[in-house]
């Protein structure tokens, strides 16, 4: 059995967690998830802070917004997402968490995601300021570690994202073959639209990819029950993969594209360029900010005013 590679952990869950957002909340922070309005929420459009001691600017994982329950006004859901449990990830998120705080000045639940490693299930973890002597200032966050939960367990819960993160989880008794079928049933069976389907789907492909004996049990055991619709789900998913990866292909052709006139029009305009504005040049990953970037060269006096120095 293969895993996904750690460079596409990060956008997986990102999508997972914000298509399902009320799920999580469910399975991870009951508590405020029961005073929130779940059925009006919203992600945020990505936030970068200062990580704070270093220095050094970081974007948000996820970020959103939801109603309170019961009254006017919001409150905000940050959720970081880690391969594994890091030293420091705790102090991290206290920065973020004043950080949110005082741009916003609404109440903030933190969330860790671990994928890998950390205290198997949910819990509520704790950093505390003791180095004066008595405790000064204490963090608390909720934290996720899948690695070490029962995958049967989440199974039999009725969230639909419970069926795709048991992927990531060890079974009791069932055998790799046997894990990922109950888990692509679970969601065959359940009314979803195309969309959050995929997003499940994807999640159990990407995390139990089985190989010999088991790839073969596999296909045995969907023959031999007549699982037609976990069949069909499986070569719809594989179909819209490479749809979306021809799609990818394109995108990030166009966008190389974009970077490369990008510089020759900056060159034409404020001559040699230095290898640091190169490189936050070749840095921009979205095709329409280096658009933006191209039309602003007309009337832009300096690459400081464009934000390159």
């Amino acid at each position: 059995m293969t895993t996904a590679p750690k460079s596409r952990h990060d956008q997986l869950f990102k999508d997972l967690i914000g298509t399902f957002l009320p799920d999580f909340l469910g399975l991870v922070a009951p508590a405020p998830a029961a005073r929130l309005d779940l059925s009006r929420w919203k992600l945020l459009d990505k936030e970068t802070f200062t990580d704070w001691p270093e220095g050094r600017r970081r974007e948000l994982d996820l970020l959103a917004e939801v109603a309170l329950q019961g009254e006017d006004g919001t409150a905000l859901v940050h959720v970081e997402i880690e391969a594994r449990s890091r030293p420091g990830l705790g102090l991290r998120l206290a920065g973020y968490y004043m950080q949110l705080c005082l741009r916003h000045g609404r109440p903030v639940v933190p969330i860790v995601l671990c994928l890998r490693r950390g205290r198997a299930g949910v819990s509520v973890e704790q950093v505390s300021d003791t180095r004066l002597g008595p405790e000064i200032a204490c963090f608390r966050y909720y934290a996720f570690g899948l690695a070490g939960c029962r995958a049967e367990d989440y199974l039999a819960r009725e969230e639909p994202l419970a069926w795709a993160l048991a992927a990531l989880m060890q079974p009791a008794a069932l055998r790799p073959a046997e894990h990922k079928l109950a888990c692509l049933r679970r969601i065959a069976a359940a009314r979803l639209d195309d969309l959050p389907r995929f997003l499940l789907v994807n999640c159990v492909e990407t995390y139990l990819q089985l190989e010999g004996r088991d790839a073969a049990e596999l296909k045995a055991l969907e023959a031999d029950s007549g699982d037609e619709e976990v069949r069909t789900m499986r070569k719809t998913w594989a179909e819209q993969l490479e749809e979306k990866g021809m799609e990818k292909g394109v995108e990030k052709g166009i966008e190389k594209g974009g970077r490369q006139m990008l510089l020759r029009l900056l060159g034409a305009r404020f001559g040699p360029l230095t290898e640091e504005v190169r490189r936050r040049v070749e840095a921009i990953r979205s095709v329409e900010r280096l658009n933006e970037m191209a039309e602003q060269i007309l009337v832009a006096r300096s690459l400081e005013e464009m934000g390159l120095r």
